[in-house]
């Protein structure tokens, strides 16, 4: 199978002051992290809020750029250095569709301007008719009717929004999607309508999507493969199958119990997840971990391959007998 993005060991360090005289601190939103997106597939980055799932996403786009590290996309490699031919590759086959369709869409543009400005302003000398043409393409595929160009922002409904936002990402004929939190914003009634269009646009174009989201049963119904992000690592691995039916990791049990309370004979975890400018010693899990116990609290876990596609980082894995 081929290999759309190749993520190899990033780590994205900030330095932070914390006090007006003190010394930076160095925030690490991200500590070695890989996974690997096959093409035409579906890789889910899923975790609370602060795990680092934006950041990964900034890289993987080029709005950010690694402390260390690299990503791959097929021979193209992009670290702290890379080839301008290759990033301008990456800002026309690497588009984005971000959380809150309202804030990314300029109100005052109508809905055809903001659709065509990222063709207007990378492929210049289209002949008006064909970008007419492509317009009423993309709008169609997108399920909204043509007369819908003439339109402004505000005069969409939330999931109407989204779906401007999705035809924008494809003007360019991209071959990845980033999709972050892309439903969040949106009634739940109008959620698995734009997750369907989603997944139909895939097959027709054979798309690649690298899919951000706290909510593990968005991550579930789109993704083939799946990685459980907490405080810039990650805790667990495998393909949807590995992470749905045979979880190993106990947050990852917890995420599964806070979407479908009835999955799992386990209860949601309490507290919030620590500060990443003071991460705990040994597991970072361990302040919140249920089955804790000292050497999680004193050593950083082990990986442990459950399969060729399955891995988790941790002590004691729940399929463990330990």
């Amino acid at each position: 199978m081929s290999t759309a993005i190749r993520v190899t060991d990033i780590a994205r360090t900030f330095p932070v002051r914390v006090g007006l005289f003190s010394r930076p601190k160095l925030l690490r939103a991200v500590e070695d992290a890989s996974f690997v997106l096959p093409s035409g597939g579906t890789f889910g980055l899923v975790g609370e809020s602060g795990s680092g799932k934006s950041t990964l996403a900034k890289i993987v786009l080029g709005a950010d750029e690694p402390t260390r590290g690299e990503v791959r996309f097929g021979d193209r490699v992009f670290g702290k250095e890379a080839r301008d031919s290759d990033k301008r590759w990456r800002q026309r086959a690497v588009q984005a569709v971000l959380q809150d369709p309202f804030g990314s869409l300029d109100p005052q543009m109508n809905i055809g301007d903001i659709v065509l400005e990222p063709l207007r302003i990378q492929r210049r000398g289209f002949a008006r008719d064909a970008l007419e043409r492509r317009l009423d393409e993309l709008l169609a595929q997108v399920g909204l009717p043509a007369e819908f160009k003439r339109r402004r922002p505000g005069e969409l409904s939330g999931g109407q929004r989204q779906r401007v936002a999705i035809a924008r990402a494809l003007v360019l004929e991209p071959e990845i999607l980033v999709l972050d939190e892309p439903v969040s914003a949106l009634d739940v009634s109008i959620q698995a309508q734009v997750l369907n269009l989603l997944k139909d646009l895939q097959d027709a174009l054979g798309l690649s999507y690298l899919l951000i989201s706290h909510d593990l049963a968005v991550v579930a119904f789109m993704s083939s493969h799946i990685g459980v992000l907490y405080l810039g690592r990650f805790m667990e691995q495998g393909t949807r199958e590995d992470i749905v039916q045979r979880a190993a990791h106990p947050y990852t049990h917890a995420l599964i119990a806070a979407s479908e309370p009835d999955a799992l004979d386990v209860k949601a975890i309490g507290g919030e997840i620590p500060s990443p400018l003071a991460p705990p010693a040994g597991c970072v899990f361990h302040t919140r971990c249920p089955s804790a116990r000292d050497v999680c609290r004193e050593d950083a876990p082990p990986v442990h391959w459950l399969s060729a596609t399955h891995h988790v980082t941790c002590h004691f894995p729940l399929t463990s007998k330990a």
